[in-house]
């Protein structure tokens, strides 16, 4: 892996380049599509020190794999990789990874979208410190308002509510086209069983679209549900946890659970009495002390749900909770009651908790499962098998494991021209043929036997 050069040189060869040859690009999108579309954007830009990234979550200008992790940030170099007639090619790619919905949103409607307001400069605010989250700052001069050239999503146009007319915005028909697979997983957090705090010896951790869909319509569910022991986990309860409106993952698991796209679901938001540990961009751990129903003020998304319905707006935000601990308040769903006014609880014989949601596996993997070796393995949970069946590539290509999503690049049927378009396809095909994997995706190649035609839909042989 290459590491992109110093601040003080790269900012003096920007310096010196005509502001004039520069091609703005803006791009929204998934954050399944977040590390393999990083990391062909790296790929795709002349390999010296006009290479770099500066974003949120990284200080200063980053290596690859911090870019491959920031899901709001700014690109500076010269495109194509081999050009030697610079300024022409100077490049600068404005990315926001705010969710597959947001990216279909954005290229449909042709809606302003928030980018960060920094060109990539060493001296741009704040020097030498990581960009502000543009979706989430309250100071105008922190980020940008502008159109996506395209995008990327994990979502059929026709799976999203963003077809035709949709609260007073008329959507137009995208361009769409697939270049990889991203499998989803269920995972739950320490303590389950088969994690490594809790190895339950001859029990396999499974789900199944029925218990799922039980667990995302109430909320809540014993564990015996899962373990079949009424005995000893009957009083364990399993708390659900997802993902907000503008991500791919929330519908793709929904549809394939059995809701619909309007479907209601009740989801958790934590409050930790014990914070989280960040090490090396990863959080983990803490201690859950208190929980509600997602509250209405607290959701990011492009259109507005019920109480409980709302989530996290990234893959990596929910892979943290998958680590943390919950405490006795939490797991007994203790709630003031506004009619009692008084505190009162959803299991007061509740002896244990846990938390389930899902991730792809690139989220998953690093944090969840702790493939970095970041996570300790008392904070560690378990993917689990879905109906039966395990999570890996070759069942996905066979289709006995259905939980997965297309990746896909998402271009206007009009207005997308020039440097934009040849770039546009360039970061497709890259993606597509190079790129696809490194995010926990798969190639869509001749070695997959199956395919969908809608989120959720039959998987069916080619």
């Amino acid at each position: 892996m290459k590491t992109l050069k110093s601040l003080a040189f790269s900012a003096l060869v920007l310096a010196a380049l005509p502001a004039d040859a520069q091609t703005v690009i803006r791009i929204t999108a998934s954050n399944g599509d977040r590390t393999a579309t990083q990391n062909a954007i790296f790929n795709l830009l002349k390999p010296d020190s006009s290479r770099t990234y500066r974003g949120n979550g990284v200080n200063g200008f980053g290596t690859q794999s911090q870019a491959a992790a920031s899901n709001f940030g700014v690109w500076r170099g010269y495109f194509p990789a081999n050009a030697e007639s610079i300024p022409a090619n100077e490049v600068i790619i404005k990315v926001s990874f705010s969710g597959a919905l947001a990216g279909i949103a954005a290229v449909a409607g042709n809606i302003d979208q928030r980018y960060v307001a920094s060109n990539g400069l060493a001296t741009d605010a704040p020097e030498g410190g990581s960009l502000p989250n543009p979706l989430t700052s309250q100071n105008p001069a922190e980020y940008e308002i502008a159109k996506a050239d395209f995008g990327f999503s994990t979502n059929f146009q026709s799976t999203s509510p963003f077809n035709g007319s949709f609260q007073n915005v008329t959507y137009s028909p995208v361009i769409e086209e697939i270049v990889g697979i991203s499998p989803l997983g269920f995972y739950a957090s320490p303590g389950f069983p088969g994690t490594p705090a809790n190895p339950r010896p001859g029990y396999v951790p499974n789900i199944t679209s029925a218990l799922a869909r039980q667990l995302y319509e109430t909320g809540s569910v014993r564990l015996a549900q899962f373990t079949g022991d009424w005995i000893n986990d009957r009083n364990k309860i399993v708390y659900a946890i997802g993902r907000n409106t503008d991500a791919g993952q929330r519908f793709g698991a929904y549809l394939e659970i059995g809701f619909s796209t309007s479907s209601q679901v009740n989801v958790w938001f934590p409050t930790f009495s014990t914070p989280q540990t960040t090490a090396s961009g990863i959080s983990y751990g803490g201690i859950v002390g208190s929980h509600e129903l997602w509250p209405v003020n607290t959701q990011p998304g492009t259109f507005a749900v019920p109480v409980g319905s709302g989530g996290y707006n990234s893959g990596a935000n929910l892979a943290a909770v998958l680590t943390t601990t919950l405490g006795a308040n939490a797991y007994k769903g203790r709630y003031f009651n506004t009619d009692s006014q008084q505190f009162e609880e959803l299991y007061p014989e509740a002896t244990e908790g846990y938390y389930i949601g899902y991730v792809t596996p690139g989220d998953a993997n690093n944090r969840v499962l702790g493939a970095s070796g970041v996570v300790p393995l008392a904070n560690r949970g378990v993917s689990l098998n879905y109906n039966g069946v395990p999570l890996t590539t070759d069942n996905v290509k066979t289709g006995t494991y259905t939980a997965w999503l297309y990746n896909r690049i998402l271009k206007p049927q009009v207005g997308l021209e020039g440097t934009k378009l040849t770039f546009a396809d360039a970061l497709r095909d890259q993606v597509a043929t190079v790129d696809a994997p490194s995010g926990g995706g798969l190639f869509n190649d001749s070695t997959v036997q199956v395919e969908r035609f809608t989120d959720g839909g039959l998987v069916v042989p080619k």
